[in-house]
């Protein structure tokens, strides 16, 4: 009976790895006409997305780490919900999950061949979606099929052509901080790009803002949801103060009152569990219902892979940060801590992003760099042309280079000057994939 599973197992696993491989992995990230593919699609499936309590949310940064607290937020209050966010770090079904459990692989394969029945009474072929479009459109079924409470549903890239936006009107639009990003796929500037992302928002959708948003995005998303006739939510900021810090989590204060434990670092995720907060209070003008000690439990059990996850037994910590303003908040959270030795640095980026200024913000706080290759064969920026880049420009850092990421970690945990040195593997998400094979995050 064991055998007669393990070889199940196995050929579910065979035909899986099949199915992704042959999906188109292009964004078409400038093709107007992808929407309108998806929508139909849905409508060929009897809209799976209607019946769903979708919360939308687009931004630059923090839109995963805002899903992940507010997951684990509804969660601990007794709403299940199901979450599809991007790109993935160790597995592609990172991205379809419900109350945090991946989609398995059996189910993505069911969903996907009732789709290839779809497209074949319709008259298209198994290519009629890009591999991002599947993961979309799956997420909608293996949500609706399990009937959860809440979708928190993360934009891929930007707002006006990205695949999510195919859904009907949402419960909410989210948006987190908008800043310049993709600047050949979405826009040439922060205008651009916000009047891109702010596409998502549809006519009876409720909008929540960032509230430290730009005032020219600020101002662009605003007019939009008037324009739709979607309603801005407006709700008075709560004060939130960290009391404490370390890599390991932050203590929080809000509104005086104490008691409240984030396990994510970084005084930036503040900002995105302000948000949260927003989400809650919107929810709770709804008629939903939330204690605070439940709450407190949801906060301190918040888990997300590669967003400033801390190893303590080995005193390493992963984030993906991959622009500048991720590598902004990075850094903050680094000096905060007011560590007594430098860190060591695996950094491995990708050649079409701002790598020069996001060097200039993390090679003042470390102590060496080892760079690493990403596993993006288009893009990443080869780990022997990231370490030339550092050494004409910061010749006192010492640099090395590692053939690959196990070869990084090991070197690290050996040239660094004890075991209270901090590890920072960081530039890309892609990075943090290049360790799959030995399961390090």
């Amino acid at each position: 009976m064991a055998k007669l599973v393990e070889r199940r197992a196995a050929r579910v696993a065979a035909n899986y790895k099949r199915v992704i491989k042959r999906m188109d992995n292009q964004w078409h990230a400038l093709d107007d006409s992808r929407v309108s593919v998806v929508k139909e699609v849905l409508a060929w499936l009897g809209h799976p997305d209607q019946n769903l309590k979708i919360i939308h949310i687009a931004g630059t940064n923090g839109k995963s780490s805002t899903g992940a607290m507010l997951g684990a937020i509804l969660l601990a209050n007794g709403y299940s919900f199901g979450h599809f966010s991007s790109p993935y770090i160790l597995s592609d079904r990172e991205q379809i999950t419900v109350n945090d459990d991946m989609i398995s692989k059996s189910d993505f394969l069911r969903h996907y061949q009732t789709l290839v029945a779809c497209f074949k009474r319709h008259g298209v072929d198994a290519n009629h979606l890009t591999y991002f479009e599947y993961f979309t459109v799956i997420s909608l079924m293996h949500f609706a099929e399990n009937a959860v409470d809440f979708v928190i549903f993360e934009a891929g890239l930007g707002g006006l052509r990205d695949a999510t936006n195919a859904i009907n009107p949402p419960l909410l639009t989210v948006f987190t901080k908008i800043s310049v990003d993709h600047q050949l796929s979405i826009g040439r500037n922060l205008k651009d790009i916000a009047e891109n992302e702010s596409a998502i928002i549809k006519p009876g959708t409720v909008v929540i803002d960032y509230a430290g948003q730009d005032m020219t995005v600020h101002r662009i998303l605003k007019a939009k949801a008037e324009a739709v006739g979607a309603e801005w939510f407006v709700h008075e900021q709560g004060q939130i103060i960290i009391a404490n810090t370390t890599p390991a989590g932050m203590d929080l204060m809000i509104n005086g009152t104490s008691g409240y434990f984030l396990s994510m670092p970084g005084a930036f995720q503040v900002h995105n569990f302000g948000i949260v907060l927003q989400i809650k209070a919107a929810l709770k003008a709804m008629g939903y219902t939330f204690t605070t000690e439940q709450t407190r439990t949801g906060l301190a059990n918040v888990s997300l892979i590669g967003r400033m996850n801390y190893h303590p037994e080995k005193n390493i910590l992963f984030d993906a940060a991959h622009n500048v303003d991720g590598m902004t908040g990075l850094v903050a959270a680094l000096n905060a801590w007011h560590l007594k030795i430098k860190p060591t640095l695996i950094l491995g980026v990708l050649k079409d992003k701002d790598y020069h200024e996001m060097l200039d913000l993390i090679i003042p706080v470390v102590q060496r760099v080892i760079t690493v290759t990403p596993k993006n064969k288009s893009r990443a920026l080869s780990a022997e042309a990231l370490a030339a880049t550092i050494i004409t420009s910061y010749p006192k850092v010492e640099v090395e280079i590692a053939s690959d990421a196990s070869a990084a970690i090991s070197l690290a945990m050996r040239v660094r000057e004890s075991s209270q040195a901090l590890i920072v593997v960081t530039g890309s998400f892609y990075t943090l994939g290049a360790l799959q094979k030995d399961d390090r995050i």
